[in-house]
């Protein structure tokens, strides 16, 4: 029976439209999505989620999300950011 169920959770968890930090970020900043690269931060040192830094074509961003993951914003570092 559990066998029986391991494809349809599979499907659902494919079709649930999870974004990555990645995906995000991409649409956040324009760029494609092979592009961006997540940094590890002390965001991601911590544990955080809902806030990251991200490098595309040689720029760094830093970038924030709600919860839900349904809003994005993603502002280019400076020399002085969190994402060092």
């Amino acid at each position: 029976m559990l066998k029986a169920l391991l494809p349809v959770v599979f499907v659902a968890g494919l079709l649930c439209g999870c974004k990555t930090q990645s995906v995000l970020t991409a649409d956040a900043t324009g760029c494609s999505r092979t592009q961006v690269d997540i940094l590890k931060s002390r965001y991601s040192r911590d544990g955080t989620t809902t806030a990251w830094c991200a490098k595309c074509n040689g720029r760094i961003y830093h970038c924030v999300s709600n919860p839900e993951r349904s809003r994005v914003e993603c502002k280019e570092g400076n020399p002085d950011n969190v994402c060092d």
